[in-house]
């Protein structure tokens, strides 16, 4: 009886020990998976990270939106968007905060600085710059450039220049009272229109390098659009200029008062 229950003893410490060597192999296994997910979990959690601050960036773009609708004018909504995504870029720039995400709302600031140039002029130029734009669109149609192209073969062949002047000044239909109207108030009120931007801008923006920076965007496409508009003068009556022209004011001209105010900032 003795002797059986030793053997019993033995085999059952043989099996026991076979079962925790198993068991050992299996831990040992688990602990490599382990370690193996926990270093690709640290790899996830950085691209989870990236992920989670570029979503913070689109929200709090999308929130500045929503914020600027409240707003109850078109520039206003441009003003208030400036204003904050300029601060933005402050901090950023204070915290020494680089890449792309800075570029995102410096891309931002400069798509607004530009909506709010053509804003801001439409308040005082608004006439002319309609007329600027809704010509020289007709302008590109194949139909004038097909006229201009007669108009040198006429010219190369010999056609009298009574007729070159007279297919000139019908190739296109411009209303001369039109342009004669814009001539003389552009020449009137130009200077009052610029101290206008002037004002408007100091009191839009608060940052003061943001603000002049704007100022010289909005004067200097000023002085692009009146250049445009002579152009297209230069180009209808090319033979004769009308009497009107005489009250153009030249560019050089406004650059000086463009360099005025720049200076005064």
């Amino acid at each position: 009886m003795g002797g059986g229950s030793t053997q019993g003893g033995i085999g059952g410490t043989a099996e026991e020990s076979r079962l925790s060597s198993k068991n050992n192999s299996n831990n040992n296994h688990n602990t490599n998976n382990n370690n193996n997910n926990t270093s690709t979990n640290r790899g996830s959690a950085g691209d989870m990270l990236l992920n989670d601050l570029t979503l913070l960036l689109d929200e709090t773009v999308l929130l500045l939106e929503r914020l600027a609708d409240g707003h109850s004018t078109n520039k206003k909504k441009i003003v208030f968007l400036i204003n904050n995504i300029d601060s933005i870029i402050s901090i950023f720039q204070e915290r020494r905060v680089s890449g792309k995400e800075l570029n995102r709302f410096v891309d931002l600031l400069m798509q607004q600085r530009e909506l709010f140039v053509e804003e801001e002029l439409l308040q005082s130029f608004s006439k002319m710059i309609a007329f600027v734009q809704q010509t020289e669109l007709h302008m590109h149609r194949p139909q004038y450039s097909n006229n201009n192209n007669n108009n040198a073969q006429s010219s190369s062949s010999g056609a009298s220049a009574a007729k070159a002047a007279m297919m000139e000044d019908t190739k296109m239909d411009v209303n001369v009272q039109v342009v004669e109207s814009l001539v003389r108030e552009f020449s009137s009120t130009w200077k009052q229109g610029i101290e206008q931007v002037n004002r408007n801008v100091l009191s839009f923006f608060a940052n003061f390098r943001n603000g002049m920076e704007i100022l010289k965007q909005v004067l200097t496409q000023l002085l692009l659009y009146y250049t445009r508009f002579q152009d297209i003068i230069r180009k209808v009556w090319r033979s004769k200029p009308p009497a009107f022209c005489k009250d153009l004011v030249s560019t050089s001209t406004i650059l000086i008062e463009i360099k005025k105010h720049a200076l005064a900032i």
